[in-house]
């Protein structure tokens, strides 16, 4: 048996496998070897493996995940654990050494210029996992010698294609991006091209060999390759894009492999809820609503499905007169002019617009959805059209004055937003007495809180003294920072963390917590039959 190779569920739907303890070549060929045996034999409703340094996030279908630990026994075999996969691919990648902390690097390290890019030439590196951003490496094999801290204050914004080296590993930025890693050079290599086809969007993936060459060229990183346009004809004008306004639909789960989060609604029952009203498929691309703010102008007579937050919308006809008020949860009819505006609600966050058809997105990676941080999809600005994906009109049924949707009691009646939670994989790590604060205090959602993360506000937790390895990260995740408020991993948030996981919010409450607003109270609740609810919780 590999030693040390043990799982924690993570979840409803989720087991954590652990292969090693410390980051080595030795452990990533244990990696290697476990995610290999695998994909050669994946247990039953497996959908998703996300490898790290030390572990590997096994994602299962809904109600098919294994239920007893001991499960991943039969992939769990020490004769690979040494192997050299026959199947690594290796790829060189040019490097023009220019960059802006070479020269600090060299002083810092007592070393010289040329001895710096010298022995960052030398290494034979290897890709432990991606992650931070889509296709970003994470690179093991970096000199001894080269392993440096990273920068006390990380620059607002690192150009695509820059080579570096943080700690005791070497990286390859992929988009433009904060960073705090020390910048050596410049590839023109694209590792991470949305808009290519699937074999070339990403460059590396785990278990590669790296070797970086030097090149006197000047380097250029090339934008994404054009999504192919649709034909499409226009059905709103985007007058004011308030908050926020982008396009989402179902998301784009099981790329997390690559650094790229599932993204989707926010709150995907509301959206299904959306498109119900007009007749579309449940995770038809539609607009998603960010506080209110907006307004739009309908080109031409649509009907469109209204769900979610109430924002305030009114309907301002082109003919004039007093607007007229709109709630979530029924059809609105616009006629060429008219205007809809939301002014902002006391309720809730996120609102959507569903238009028959679904709105026209470039699809990548099988979603039209928007993820801004990673260079995806569509976020609409003032003067953009908002365009349909077919040209038949859509008109209610004959003698149909509109519809509605259930009441939304959630939305409607706000109180105190109660989440269910699962206990995360490093939860017996907090003391008893610190996680039962947990669930007795009342949490605040701060108002730096967006589709990334949800930042709590409350008595700081006393986070556990843990020397904890980057791993793998799910939306829903409790991340407790040294701070001691916790942060809730979003739809578009990372897909690896180095902080401890304390709790994990129930899938099924996540988009509870996406709706409560700035200032809202929250409070956790123990999934049954976890533990928590019985030996914690009575302690």
């Amino acid at each position: 048996m590999t030693p040390g190779l043990h799982g924690r569920r993570f979840g409803p739907d989720a087991w954590l496998l652990q292969f090693g303890t410390q980051v080595d070549a030795a452990t990533f060929r244990c990696g290697v070897a476990l995610r290999e045996r695998l994909e050669a034999r994946p247990p039953v409703g497996l959908v998703e493996w996300i490898p790290s340094f030390t572990t590997l996030l096994c994602r299962f279908a809904p109600e098919t995940a294994p239920s007893a630990p001991g499960w991943w026994k039969p992939w769990d075999d020490k004769a690979g654990k040494n192997a050299v996969s026959p199947t690594a691919r290796r790829l060189d990648i040019p490097v023009r050494y220019d960059g802006e902390d070479l020269g600090h690097v060299a002083r810092k390290l007592g070393l010289s210029v040329a001895e710096v890019v010298r022995r960052h030439l030398a290494g034979d590196y290897f890709v432990h996992c991606l992650g931070f951003a889509p296709g970003f490496p994470y690179l093991g094999g970096l000199d001894p010698v080269l392993r440096i801290p990273r920068r006390e204050n990380p620059r607002p914004c690192v150009a695509a294609g820059s080579v570096a080296i943080g700690g005791e590993h070497a990286g390859i930025y992929t988009l433009p991006s904060p960073g705090g890693w020390h910048l050596l050079g410049r590839t023109s290599l694209r590792l991470f091209d949305p808009g290519a086809g699937p074999e070339a969007r990403f460059r590396l993936r785990a278990g590669d060999a790296v070797r970086f060459v030097e090149t006197s060229e000047n380097p250029t990183n090339p934008g994404p390759t054009p999504a192919p346009e649709e034909t499409a004809r226009t059905c709103l004008r985007v007058l004011a894009s308030g908050t926020g306004l982008s396009v989402q639909d179902g998301g784009r789960p099981g790329w997390a492999r690559f650094g790229v989060p599932p993204g989707g609604a926010m709150d995907p029952v509301s959206m299904a809820g959306a498109n119900r009203l007009v007749d579309n498929p449940a995770d038809s691309p539609a607009l998603e609503l960010l506080l209110g703010r907006q307004e739009l102008r309908a080109e031409t007579e649509v009907v469109l499905g209204l769900a979610g937050a109430d924002l305030g919308g009114e309907i301002l006809p082109v003919a004039g007169g007093p607007g007229q008020s709109v709630e979530p949860g029924r059809t609105i009819v616009l006629h060429p002019g008219d205007r809809l505006r939301f002014r902002g609600g006391p309720v809730g966050v996120w609102a959507y617009l569903a238009v028959p058809g679904g709105i026209v997105s470039p699809v990548v990676m099988e979603s039209a959805g928007a993820t801004p941080r990673a260079g995806l999809g569509t976020v609409f600005t003032p003067g953009d059209l908002v365009r349909v994906q077919d040209a038949t009109a859509f008109h209610l049924p004959a003698g149909t004055a509109g519809r509605r949707l259930a009441w939304d009691s959630r939305l409607r009646n706000p109180t105190e937003t109660r989440v269910r939670v699962w206990p995360g994989p490093q939860s017996d790590a907090f003391s008893g007495s610190w996680v039962r604060r947990w669930f007795a205090s009342e949490w605040k959602v701060s108002p730096q809180s967006d589709r990334v993360g949800y930042r709590l506000d409350g008595e700081p937790l006393c986070p556990p003294d843990l020397d904890l390895i980057s791993e793998p990260v799910l939306p829903g995740s409790v991340q407790v920072p040294p701070g001691g408020q916790p942060i809730v991993t979003m739809p578009d948030g990372p897909t690896m963390g180095g902080y401890p996981k304390l709790a994990l919010v129930d899938p099924a409450d996540l988009r509870n917590l996406a709706q409560a607003g700035p200032g809202s109270r929250v409070r956790f609740v123990p999934m049954p039959n976890t533990g928590w609810a019985g030996e914690i919780m009575a302690g």
